[in-house]
């Protein structure tokens, strides 16, 4: 019996081809640079076979988003209702880690600014009540300045870890991000 779609291991690795290929070529240039003859040709294939499967290259760029995002939510979502902050945070760096390669193209310089709002929006929703008890009397608009800050040193953090080659564990970088956050709270929020 032949499998259709996505269950068909020959279309699991045409996918898989172009996926490697668009991340090879976002480490040299910009997306909207990107052209899907150089796409297909660099995955070894026509561009007639890129097209049953995308509409276009920006189609192909979501596709590999929402994978990302439908796994990031999955171990992130899991981890809040098992553990603590820090288990929540080795969760994420431990992905991230083993997404390397697609972390690095798209938070890089030639990534896709959408992504990285996504990823912050996704660490605000996860993360707040973390952040939140830490000095649960303090202000909101207090709250928001530091959330923001939060955030966004968390995303510096991952492209500079990713940038740097990843020399230090998951765990050092959770257990770096912990300790500011848990010592930086109650400073900042409760006033």
């Amino acid at each position: 019996m032949n499998k259709s779609g996505d269950a068909n291991r020959s279309v699991r690795n045409t996918k898989a081809k172009l996926r490697a290929s668009m991340l090879a070529l976002m480490q040299q240039k910009p997306v909207k640079e990107i052209t899907v003859k150089e796409l297909a040709d660099l995955a070894n294939m026509n561009r007639g076979t890129f097209y049953f499967h995308y509409t276009d290259i920006y189609a192909l760029l979501e596709a590999m988003e929402d994978e990302f995002f439908t796994e990031f939510d999955r171990v992130s979502s899991s981890q809040i209702k098992m553990g603590g902050a820090f288990e929540y945070l080795m969760a994420i760096f431990d992905f991230l880690g083993a997404n390397a390669e697609f972390c690095r193209a798209f938070l890089g310089p030639n990534g896709d600014t959408a992504f990285v709002e996504r990823v912050k929006y996704l660490v605000d929703a996860k993360c707040s009540a973390f952040w939140r008890n830490a000095a649960p009397q303090g202000s909101q608009e207090r709250f928001n300045l530091y959330n923001a800050f939060i955030i966004n040193g968390c995303v510096g953090v991952i492209q500079k870890w990713l940038e740097g080659g990843m020399k230090e564990t998951p765990e050092e970088i959770a257990q770096l991000i912990a300790t500011i956050v848990s010592s930086s709270a109650l400073v900042t929020i409760s006033r």
